[in-house]
């Protein structure tokens, strides 16, 4: 009975339809089993294939990764459908990814030039800048709007900058997007429009609040920008909280800076590099024994933060314990003898303890590794020494 049965099997699934393998393929696809999704797809096509099924066939090479298999495949689309547009969307996003710009663009301009009067699906499936893959509902508006915004990046990268401005503000005409505006934002940054591009960017947090790099790059172009408490818990957001931290200390908001850190410290209890630029911003707002313990901290968790020797010696100068200061500088000094501004704190710790002798000494030294202002500073004090 059993090789009766399995050729029972057998004969029902030869006299299935195209369509039912099509309905097999695809309902593997959305469940990511792309073997299965692969081999009832391959049946379909051995039965006078129409654009959808190649188009599904397109969709599955670009899930295993075979851009140019897909390629093959969207190609076939549009010999069965010469106005397809998706297919030519599809086409140019696989050539925008691979940095083939030119056909990228070529691929969008005929969507563009030929969308009005076209009938579309419900679906489509899409690839974002970052290259990932998934399948999203949209209408032809926002599909349009699409279009305008990948081939603005595309023409971002060949560096025609203003057809790609020109394009992002187009795409806003189709629908608006916080994606587009931090897009078009980050355009406007390096053309040195930062106004434009901090405008964009609050543009795109009141679309989207809890955009984290809508508020990250605001952070970056807006020193005094406060992130929302609920966005520095957020574990997405957590690595960037030092870089932000640096820029804030860069744009000289200390206390801003300072504060950013202690979030990425709670986040990361043994990230010796927060605690150090922690201590380096606290420096800076007057809170020397806190700065010291930061310091202390991150020679603990990594003990070639050799660094923390001369920024321990500086919390100390500040407090004017210009005998400890000398020490750590000297502790630095036996490990980097280059570094002209540590030879200058100590030779200005020695002079203030009254040891004109080695503060000069020191500063000479300073001098020879090019600071200038430790040639006026020996003209002041040590004379002919």
């Amino acid at each position: 009975m059993r090789p009766i049965l399995y050729f029972s099997f057998i004969l029902l699934y030869s006299f299935l339809s195209a369509q039912d393998y099509y309905d097999q393929a695809r309902q593997h696809y959305n469940e990511s089993n792309l073997d299965s999704a692969r081999y009832y797809i391959n049946k379909n096509l051995t039965k006078k294939p129409l654009a959808e099924d190649y188009f599904l066939s397109a969709m599955i090479h670009e899930a295993e990764n075979k851009d140019l298999r897909a390629l093959a495949d969207y190609e076939a689309v549009i010999q069965k459908d010469p106005n397809n547009l998706e297919a030519y969307f599809q086409k140019g996003l696989i050539y925008y990814n691979s940095a083939s710009t030119e056909e990228a663009i070529k691929d969008f301009t005929y969507v563009i030039d030929n969308q009005s009067g076209s009938e579309t699906k419900a679906v489509y499936y899409g690839i974002d800048p970052s290259g990932s893959r998934g399948t999203f509902i949209t209408t032809l508006q926002s599909m349009i709007s699409k279009v305008y915004q990948y081939r603005a990046m595309a023409y971002e990268k060949n560096g025609d900058w203003d057809k790609a401005i020109d394009d992002f503000t187009t795409a806003f005409k189709y629908d608006t997007t916080a994606d587009g505006y931090i897009n078009r934002s980050q355009l406007y940054a390096k053309m040195g429009r930062k106004g434009e591009a901090i405008s964009d960017l609050k543009s795109a947090i009141e679309l989207s609040p809890k955009s984290y790099s809508a508020w990250y790059n605001l952070a970056i172009l807006d020193e005094s920008t406060q992130l929302p408490e609920a966005l520095m818990k957020n574990d997405e957001f957590t690595p960037m909280l030092n870089l932000v931290g640096a820029n804030a200390y860069e744009s000289g908001n200390y206390s801003l800076s300072a504060q950013y850190h202690t979030r990425a410290i709670k986040a990361d209890p043994n990230d010796d590099l927060a605690y150090l630029s922690r201590g380096k911003a606290l420096l800076r707002t007057g809170a020397y024994g806190q700065a010291r313990q930061d310091f202390i901290k991150a020679m603990q968790l990594e003990s070639t933060r050799t660094e923390a020797f001369y920024l321990i010696g500086n919390s100390f100068f500040h407090e004017q314990k210009f005998q400890e200061a000398a020490g750590f500088y000297e502790r630095y000094l036996s490990i980097d003898r280059d570094y002209k501004n540590v030879w200058f704190n100590a030779a200005m710790a020695y002079l203030s303890l009254s040891e004109d002798k080695k503060g000069c000494e020191y500063l000479r030294k300073a001098e020879q590794l090019g600071m200038d202002q430790a040639k006026k500073m020996l003209e002041k004090h040590c004379g002919s020494q």
